[in-house]
C-alpha cells in the first residue's frame, strides 16, 4: 500500500468519522474515482482505532466519569438496587443510557447491514444516501437557529435513548453520517446541542468497538500492513480530534447549513459520475 493512499485514506477517515458528511460514503466514492480497492482488514481495524482515540481524547473526562460510575454500579453500590442506583449516580445512568442506546443500532446492523451494504455497491445508492443525509442536516440547522432545544444530558430517558440509537441505526447506511442523524435526533428531542454532541460521541465507543469486533473476523492475518496502519491511525487519530472539535464549535454557533449544502453536492456528483462513467 503506498504512503499516499494510506494518508488519504487516513485523512478521509479522520475527517469525515466526526463532520456529519459519513465517512463509509467518502470512502466508497473515493474507491469508485480512484479505482481502489476496499482498504484490508488490519489497515481498515487500525484507521478505527485512531478514530475511537480521538473521541477518547477530546471527551476522556466525561468518558472516565462514566466507567468510574459503572464501577460503583459494580462495586459500590452499598445495597442499593439498580433502580435506586440509576436514580441516585448520573454518571452510571449515563453509561447505562449508552449502553440502552446501542441496542437498537445493533439489531439494524445485524438485520440490514448486510443488505444494504451489498446496495453501497452501486455509487447511485450511496449519493441518493448522501441526499438523504443532507437533508438531515438542514433539518438540524433548523432545529438549531429556532433555539427550542434547551434540555441536557441529565434529562435524558430511556425514551430518547432508543429513538437516538434508532437514529444511529441509519449510519448502517452509507452515505448518512452517524454523527449527523444522532445529533440531529437529539436535537430534535429538545437536548442543547453541546448535550447531544456529547452523548452522540460516546455512543461511538460501543459503535466503534463493534464494528472492530465485526472487522476483526475477518482478519486473516495480513501484517505486512501493520506498520501502514499504525501510521494511518496516527494520522487518524490527529485528524479526527480536530476535526471533532471543529464540529463541537460550528454545532455551538448552529451552522450546519454548509454541510447540508457540501452533502447535496458530493451525492449529486456521485449520481452524475454513476449514470456517465
Amino acid at each position: 500500500m503506498g504512503l499516499w493512499l494510506v494518508v488519504l485514506l487516513a485523512v478521509v477517515q479522520g475527517v469525515a468519522e466526526f463532520l456529519p458528511i459519513s465517512s463509509s460514503g467518502h470512502l466508497r466514492i473515493f474507491q469508485e474515482v480512484l479505482g481502489l480497492e476496499d482498504p484490508q482488514t488490519l489497515f481498515d481495524v487500525m484507521l478505527h482505532v485512531g478514530t475511537l482515540v480521538a473521541v477518547v481524547w477530546v471527551y476522556r473526562e466525561r468518558v472516565a466519569a462514566v466507567l468510574a460510575g459503572a464501577w460503583r454500579a459494580v462495586a459500590r453500590r452499598n445495597g442499593r438496587t439498580l433502580p435506586e442506583f440509576w436514580a441516585a449516580d448520573a454518571d452510571f445512568r449515563l453509561f447505562a443510557l449508552v449502553g440502552l442506546a446501542t441496542l437498537p443500532t445493533g439489531v439494524i446492523a445485524l438485520l440490514v447491514g448486510p443488505l444494504l451494504e451489498g446496495w453501497a455497491g452501486s455509487l447511485a445508492f450511496v449519493g441518493a444516501a448522501l441526499l438523504v443525509n443532507a437533508c438531515l442536516l438542514f433539518v438540524l440547522d433548523r432545529l438549531l437557529r429556532s433555539g427550542k432545544a434547551t434540555r441536557g444530558l441529565e434529562t435524558l430517558t430511556w425514551k430518547d435513548a432508543l429513538l437516538i440509537g434508532l437514529a444511529q441505526g441509519l449510519a448502517v447506511t452509507r452515505g448518512i453520517s452517524r454523527s449527523g442523524s444522532t445529533i440531529t435526533a437529539a436535537v430534535a428531542l429538545g437536548i442543547k446541542q453541546d448535550a447531544a454532541a456529547a452523548f452522540s460521541f460516546l455512543l461511538s465507543i460501543p459503535a466503534i468497538l463493534g464494528a472492530l469486533v465485526l472487522t476483526l473476523k475477518d482478519f486473516d492475518g495480513e501484517l505486512d500492513l501493520l506498520l501502514p496502519g499504525v501510521f494511518g491511525a496516527v494520522i487518524a487519530a490527529v485528524v479526527g480530534i480536530a476535526a471533532l472539535k471543529l464540529l463541537l464549535r460550528i454545532l455551538d454557533k448552529g451552522r450546519l447549513g454548509l454541510f447540508a449544502g457540501y452533502c447535496a453536492l458530493v451525492g449529486l456528483g456521485a449520481l452524475i459520475w454513476h449514470f456517465t462513467s
